[in-house]
């Protein structure tokens, strides 16, 4: 064929190659015994993808093919409570849901939302092995095989105004997640919470609807949340966590060494995640403030933990177990 009969059905070609890949990789997940979808509510790239792909990678090698997992990112299965459903009926079998999302089914991990109950990074690291052991059976109780939990992102406040201490929020509307917990915490620091879906955040702001709001760094760059609000304030005051879950029904269909490999392959890249993360949220802060953000780091967070106390006192008895929880995610280490 000559180069320029080459260069004519070059398109068909690349789809002819395109149409075989997939023919292969369909293949490859329809020769695995068993085969899952993991859903993400994140786009690729994001550190919750990279760390999905690298356990999904260990556990096709570790099962010598037989379990092939297929991650569907940018919740094309679906938010995380429709992907939570789909987990707990089967029709999705694994996920890395926020916990909060959680919370109707387990209430128990309600306690990872209570601000400033989790200290440092070392802390929420630290935290997963215990929590993961004390929590499995009231997951298993709502169809959902717990593997444990990493940091999503710290909860940090995004504004259109600096916010140096906690007397700069008084009376501003703060848009917060649709949670009694969350208006209730920031009403207590002297906010004007404002419950706004997420996807309303950008133009609520633009709008002057919400003044300031809180979300993660990767979050702060990926979604251009510094366009509308330029300041980027570290008040540390929630570590957003990811729980990692498999549907129930599927895990009990795996042979004993294949859930042995899956678990193994889930706290190896788990323990992979902070320096992942940390990374990845140094490089996203960095790029806004090359498009014009300011980074405020609040060095002394007493006044903001001492006004959220009493209402994290209040949910603490609220939530099963909850100071026993509290005390098992204070002490780990």
């Amino acid at each position: 064929m000559t180069t320029a009969s080459l260069l004519t059905h070059a398109p068909r070609l690349a789809a002819l190659a395109a149409g075989v890949a997939m023919a292969l990789g369909s293949l490859s997940a329809s020769a695995a015994q068993f085969n899952a979808k993991l859903s993400l509510d994140v786009p690729e790239g994001n550190t919750k993808y990279e760390a999905a792909q690298q356990f999904a990678d260990l556990v096709r090698e570790r099962t010598d093919d037989n379990v092939d997992i297929q991650l569907f990112p940018n919740s094309v299965l679906g938010g995380e409570t429709e992907s939570a459903e789909g987990i707990r009926l089967g029709s999705v079998q694994m996920g890395i849901i926020t916990s909060s999302v959680l919370s109707s089914w387990v209430p128990e991990v309600q306690v990872l939302d209570l601000p400033y109950v989790i200290t440092d990074e070392a802390n929420a690291s630290a935290l997963s092995e215990p929590l993961t052991e004390a929590l499995s059976s009231s997951f298993e109780d709502q169809g959902f095989h717990l593997l444990g939990f990493t940091v999503n992102g710290v909860r940090e406040l995004m504004s259109s105004f600096p916010i140096h201490s906690i007397d700069d929020i008084q009376g501003k509307k703060m848009r917060v997640i649709q949670s009694p917990l969350h208006v209730d915490a920031w009403r207590a620091a002297g906010a004007n919470p404002t419950p706004v879906p997420a996807p309303e955040i950008y133009n609520s702001m633009q709008t002057g609807v919400i003044d300031f709001f809180d979300n993660t760094a990767t979050n702060y760059l990926t979604n251009r949340f510094y366009e509308v609000a330029p300041y980027y304030v570290k008040t540390d005051h929630i570590y957003a966590m990811g729980t990692w879950v498999v549907a129930q029904n599927w895990w009990k269909r795996l042979p004993e060494d294949y859930q042995q490999a899956i678990t193994e392959a889930a706290l190896e890249v788990q323990s992979r995640v902070p320096e992942m993360r940390q990374k990845d949220d140094e490089a996203a802060l960095a790029e806004t403030v090359a498009d014009g953000a300011t980074i405020i780091d609040i060095e002394d967070k007493t006044p903001w933990m001492e006004a959220m106390a009493p209402v994290r006192e209040k949910y603490i008895d609220q939530i099963p177990d909850g100071a026993e929880l509290v005390e098992l995610i204070r002490s780990a280490k």
